[in-house]
């Protein structure tokens, strides 16, 4: 058997033994194993405490850990632990940041006892259950709280979470107000990766326009009516994603593409669709409508995209310009006169991402949520 493996900070996970920890002085060794593995010991050097306020008293934090909402093999975003785990160690260098996915949880902070216990991503799996890893958390003193990352779309099944959570940090501005009131709640949008979805920004060459994922089907009949109202887009576009109908969307490749290539594409595309989803799974008691913006829309920023977003809120204002970082339109006629412009001007795009970019780069990044994250621990 293997020693528990963390999210290390270029790979999805690295042996535990591989870190480079640093923890309290006064524990010589600590190590993390799974059920019927070998120990794998983690020398401590130097002590370094980062240290937040919280009512009065510093909250001590040496270790924080990551943990998923539910198991990798049934989590389709297991992808953005490590984002989550490079922003805690950006924005808290003197202390140790680890991720590792649901099943290991309780290991971990039984063994490794962090202050600060995150636990990221979807609830709504069957398999996942926090009744064990809370009471890891009480029984070692971690504060364990909530980053969900789905609202509204499985926003009923949260309820789940509430007994066990320190406090709960929402990716979605509209879902906040409906949680309990005598719940600690934030909103805290998702974010791109420094590490991962930067990209130099240079002249935009192909495609003309470029989207990526799942076909929901206010996706298809948008780019359905886009391809009707212009016949010659579906010759400049690349749509990829599963479930595509590629008669009702010429230009769609019913194709997966890899997380890891997506930035290259930001780049590289004149103008980059973004459209958000309207498919709940778990959203009957408020119905609520989604207000945030997705990870997409900053990890396509820090990548140097010309984003035009669909939208018919005005909340993506609150991240990006319109028109000097991004490029907003409410229907077809509105996003096809935004495309044809950029279409006209590549250097219009280009100076768009640029600007793009750097606004990511400097509010919202996974470095910049974890700063926020952490300061709102300080009132818990």
């Amino acid at each position: 058997m293997n020693p528990i493996e963390i999210d290390g900070p270029m790979n999805d996970s690295v042996a535990l033994a591989e870190e480079d920890a640093v923890g309290d002085d006064t524990q010589p060794m600590a190590v993390l194993v799974d059920d019927a593995g070998p120990a794998a010991p983690i020398e401590r050097s130097e002590p370094a405490v980062a240290r937040v306020p919280t009512r009065g008293r510093p909250l001590t934090l040496r270790r924080a850990l990551v943990v998923s909402g539910s198991p990798d093999h049934l989590n389709a975003n297991a992808g953005l632990r490590p984002y989550v785990v490079d922003g805690l160690r950006e924005a808290l260098p003197e202390a140790l940041a680890l991720g590792v996915p649901y099943e290991l949880g309780v290991a971990a902070v039984t063994q490794w006892q962090p202050q600060l216990v995150i636990v990221f991503g979807s609830v709504i799996m069957d398999t996942s259950d926090f009744a064990a890893l809370a009471q890891a958390c009480r029984r070692h003193g971690s504060r364990m709280v909530f980053w969900l990352h789905d609202d509204p779309y499985e926003f009923d099944m949260n309820e789940r979470v509430y007994p066990y959570a320190d406090a709960i940090f929402s990716n979605d501005l509209a879902s906040v107000d409906h949680y309990p009131p005598q719940m600690p709640v934030f909103h805290l949008p998702l974010a791109g990766s420094r590490l991962a979805h930067w990209r130099a920004v240079g002249p935009r060459s192909a495609p003309g326009l470029f989207f990526c994922g799942h076909a929901f089907e206010n996706r298809q009949a948008f780019f359905g009516t886009l391809c009707d109202a212009d016949p010659a887009a579906a010759a400049r576009m690349q749509i990829f994603g599963s479930g595509w109908d590629t008669r009702r969307v010429p230009g769609a490749i019913a194709q997966v593409l890899p997380n890891a290539a997506l930035p290259d594409y930001y780049a590289s595309a004149v103008a980059v669709a973004n459209l958000g989803r309207d498919l709940n799974l778990a959203n009957r008691r408020f119905s609520i409508k989604a207000s945030t913006p997705g990870p997409r829309s900053f990890e396509a920023a820090v990548a140097g995209a010309a984003q035009i977003v669909l939208t018919d809120g005005l909340e993506i204002t609150e991240y990006f310009e319109p028109g000097r970082e991004v490029l907003i339109a409410h229907d077809v006629d509105g996003f096809l006169a935004h495309w044809q412009m950029l279409l006209r001007d590549p250097v219009a795009s280009q100076r768009i991402g640029e600007r793009a970019q750097r606004r990511a780069l400097s509010d919202h990044t996974y470095a910049c949520r974890a700063r926020a994250l952490l300061h709102a621990v300080q009132s818990l």
